[in-house]
């Protein structure tokens, strides 16, 4: 049995819905994510590129997802009084297949720089000094936080690629609307 188009845009909604919720975890433990010593003398340790771009793409997602749940919402009440514009469709499909590469930069740059700073930081540096000892630690601590933040970002972008699929199912089946008429 075939699901119908109100069905299909009800789990595209579901889908942003939790897409929305996966990335605001990731941006606020990203943003709150904060080693307990002072390492003022390093200007911006914890500050890596990698981690703005991170946030940046979640921020481009949610905006993105912000802007399509008000459509779907629509398309939900209106499905039965009338036919989909294509061009809706079209914008949702494109827009889905855009945020998905975005966020899949975003989740390739924040677990490379977690990892490269984490090898860094356990083979790279003589920590023999009792102080840098603690440092270490509170380093990894932080770089461990950064991957949880950063494996939200990746659990979004998954969910990011089921709305793409979602949005080419409706278009698909559009065209196919518009062919039988």
């Amino acid at each position: 049995m075939a699901l119908s188009r109100r069905t299909w845009v009800a789990a595209g909604l579901g889908v942003r819905l939790l897409m929305l919720a996966f990335l605001a975890m990731a941006v606020q433990l990203t943003v709150s994510n904060h080693t307990r010593l002072d390492y003022s003398s390093w200007n911006n340790y914890n500050q890596l590129q990698s981690y703005t771009y991170a946030i940046v793409a979640a921020g481009v997602g949610m905006a993105a997802n912000l802007l399509q749940i008000p459509v779907a919402v629509y398309l939900i009440c209106k499905s039965k009084r009338m036919g989909t514009s294509v061009l809706v469709l079209d914008i949702s499909m494109y827009t889905d297949i855009v945020v998905t590469a975005v966020l899949a930069s975003g989740v390739g740059a924040g677990f490379g720089a977690t990892n490269d700073a984490l090898q860094i930081i356990k083979h790279g540096v003589d920590w023999t000094d009792r102080n840098q000892n603690d440092s270490r630690g509170d380093l990894i601590s932080f770089f461990d936080r950064g991957n949880v933040a950063i494996s939200f970002l990746l659990v979004g972008m998954v969910l990011s690629v089921f709305a793409a699929v979602v949005s080419a199912r409706l278009r698909a089946r559009a065209s196919d609307d518009l062919a039988d008429d």
